[in-house]
């Protein structure tokens, strides 16, 4: 678990999906917290997020988290890695708040706890992130978050994205 001031990090494990797979109020009791419907824009990446960790339970940690409002107790957003550290050390993560805690500053708090959880890691060298190609709010995340721009990059599906990077040595000046 990563914890933050205002937030708790929790890894999904396998059981936490399969209780949001059953309904919210599953998981809700488990942990003793609050889930309204809407706490993810992605709701079909839950099943998706579900098969990959089944199929490679050493991604746990390294993948899907649970973003929990410490004083509210309820289920707010979800973020983490998109994988293990590749061989050259490098991870991409990603994050999302639901609408109703937007603009308090809790994506900056949940991109600086994913780097800091990031380059805990001795192996780690690069933390990187992707964005829709305009100024927005998580790009605003990123900058806060000591991240730079790198340049626009194709995704799969071959429209552009900005991408954002920090290094080891850049996090260590901050």
């Amino acid at each position: 678990m990563i914890q933050t001031p205002r937030l708790q990090l929790l890894p999904c494990s396998l059981e936490h999906f399969e209780l949001l797979l059953q309904g919210n109020d599953h998981l809700a009791d488990l942990l003793g917290i609050s889930i309204e419907d809407g706490w993810t824009d992605y709701p079909e990446m839950v099943l998706v997020a579900y098969d990959k960790l089944r199929n490679d339970p050493s991604m746990l940690g390294w993948f899907f988290y649970l973003v929990l409002h410490r004083n509210d107790k309820r289920l707010i957003g979800a973020g983490g890695f998109k994988g293990k550290p590749d061989d050259q050390g490098l991870v991409e993560m990603g994050y999302e708040i639901a609408a109703d805690y937007r603009e308090r500053g809790l994506g900056t708090e949940m991109a600086k706890a994913l780097i800091r959880f990031a380059f805990g890691h001795s192996y780690v060298q690069r933390v990187i992130a992707h964005t829709e190609e305009e100024y927005n709010a998580s790009v605003k995340i990123l900058q806060k978050a000591g991240m730079r721009f790198v340049g626009t990059i194709k995704n799969i599906e071959n429209e552009d994205l900005w991408e954002w990077e920090i290094t080891r040595e850049q996090y260590n000046e901050l």
